[in-house]
C-alpha cells in the first residue's frame, strides 16, 4: 500500500520471482514508470509477477479482499499516514479486509509534527510515543490485526526497505521511524 513510484515492490519481485506483488499507490503518474517497465520482457527488465493499481484503499478492500498473505505499508503519508496512524478505523478495517487469516501485516512510518500536522494529521501527544503505541494496539486488534511487535528502526534498517522513500530517509538527517509488526485474524 502507498508504494509511491513502485521501486520497492519491483525490487522484491525481481528477488522473488515466484510470488505476486501488488504495487498500489493513489496517484497513477508516479506508478507510471514502474508499470511500464514491469510489463516489459523479462530480458529487457519486465517482472511478470508484478501488478500496478492506482486505486483509493476503499476500492482496493473491494475489489481485492482476501488476497494479501503479506501486506506492507512503507512511508505513507496524507491520507494513509493518517489512516494507519491517527488511526482511521474504517480505513483500519479496509486494510484488514485485503489479508488473507494470519496475514503478516508490517508499517513503517514516520510522524513530523510540524509537516504532518499541516496536512490535518494531528496526534494529541504531538507525537509517537508509548501511550499512543498502546492507543494503536488497541484499535488495531478491533479490526483483527494483532500488533506483535513495535520498534524505531535505525537508518541502515531502514535503507534495507529499498523504497525510493526509505533511501532518501535513510540518508537524510536522522529522525524517528516506527515500525509496527502484526497479524491478521479473521
Amino acid at each position: 500500500m502507498g508504494s509511491g513510484d513502485g521501486r520497492g515492490p519491483y525490487r522484491w519481485a525481481l528477488d522473488q520471482p515466484s510470488r505476486l506483488f501488488i504495487a498500489s499507490d493513489t496517484n497513477p503518474a508516479a506508478l507510471s514508470e514502474t508499470a511500464w517497465k514491469s510489463e516489459r520482457k523479462s530480458t529487457r527488465g519486465g517482472v511478470p509477477n508484478l501488478i500496478c493499481v492506482a486505486e483509493p484503499l476503499a476500492g482496493l478492500a473491494t475489489e481485492l479482499a482476501a488476497v494479501a498473505d503479506r501486506l506492507t505499508v512503507i512511508l505513507p503519508w496524507g491520507n494513509l499516514l493518517r489512516a494507519v496512524l491517527t488511526p482511521e478505523l474504517l480505513s483500519l478495517r479496509y486494510l484488514a479486509n485485503l489479508c488473507l487469516p494470519d496475514a503478516s501485516v508490517e508499517i513503517v512510518l514516520s510522524y513530523d509534527a510540524q509537516r504532518d500536522a499541516r496536512q490535518g494529521i494531528l496526534l494529541p501527544s504531538g507525537a509517537v510515543d508509548e501511550e499512543h503505541i498502546a492507543t494503536l494496539r488497541r484499535l488495531y486488534q478491533d479490526v483483527g490485526l494483532r500488533i506483535m511487535a513495535s520498534d524505531l528502526l535505525s537508518q541502515s534498517e531502514l535503507a534495507g526497505y529499498q523504497t525510493t522513500w526509505a533511501k532518501r530517509l535513510a540518508f537524510g538527517r536522522p529522525r524517528k521511524v516506527w515500525r509496527f509488526c502484526a497479524k491478521y485474524a479473521a
